[in-house]
């Protein structure tokens, strides 16, 4: 509220899944503001003054929804840390792969799908839409008219591990990372590699996050499926410093 009139008096969070999933984000970034301005005894008239100078106030687009309209609830009110944990209901960009048949009108199909980054799981109409524009490519490359895709077969659509995070404020250096394993159980062995961004030479826990982050990328482009790392035997590691861009941004 401090801001108001200012450039940047209002900011867009975007990629929730669902209304509900906006509204408790707000809901609960507006308590936070509230809660960070309370002090002991304070009247309520004076918290209310000192958050509509200081406070933040959300809303929710294509809702009726508005944090300021609960604000004299909020501060009869007083809300504890988890009712006020807005960062942990905050969208994240997640990792996932997808095989889809996907057909025209005349049931011509081409393969499409691959790697993607989205804050919730798509549903069968999300993944066409997203994959739209590829199918479109891949039906003219072939000469299959028409060119719209209308169908979706979902051969398999896995959510993938995210890398390890560096600590905050940390000046990243890029690594290469290979590993080599085998995976007894479904009679599979490989080498797969990454670039992944980290302060110092990735090590222990490190290391073995983003290990097991190529070794579930590879059994899920294989179509078994990223779980099955966690079965994987590592038989050679090798980590070198690079200057290419990270493979597994942080954002």
């Amino acid at each position: 509220m401090a801001k108001t009139g200012e450039p940047d008096d209002e900011r867009i969070i975007s990629g929730f899944e669902t209304l509900d999933a906006a509204t408790s984000y707000a809901i609960a970034r507006v308590r936070a503001s509230v809660e960070e301005l309370r002090k002991p005894g304070m009247a309520a008239a004076e918290l209310r003054q000192l958050w509509h100078i200081y406070g933040e106030d959300c809303s929710v687009l294509h809702a009726d929804v508005r944090g300021s309209d609960l604000l004299d609830e909020f501060i009869a009110t007083p809300a504890g840390p988890t009712e006020c944990n807005w960062a942990v209901l905050t969208p994240r960009l997640r990792r996932f792969r997808a095989s889809l048949l996907i057909s025209n009108e005349r049931d011509e199909s081409v393969w499409a799908g691959g790697f993607f980054r989205s804050t919730y799981r798509l549903s069968r109409d999300g993944l066409l839409a997203r994959f739209r524009d590829d199918a479109i490519a891949l039906f003219k490359a072939k000469g299959i008219a028409p060119e719209k895709p209308v169908k979706i077969m979902v051969a398999n659509y896995f959510e993938l591990p995210d890398p390890p995070y560096p600590p905050p404020g940390a000046k990243l250096r890029s690594w290469n990372v290979e590993v080599g394993f085998v995976c007894h159980d479904v009679k599979f062995g490989g080498d797969a590699s990454g670039v992944f961004a980290w302060p110092d030479e990735p090590a222990d826990w490190a290391l073995r996050t983003m290990q097991f982050l190529l070794m579930a990328d590879m059994m899920a482009m294989r179509g078994d499926g990223p779980d099955w790392a966690n079965d994987c035997e590592v038989l050679s590691a090798r980590v070198t410093e690079t200057d290419a861009y990270p493979d597994y941004p942080l954002d």
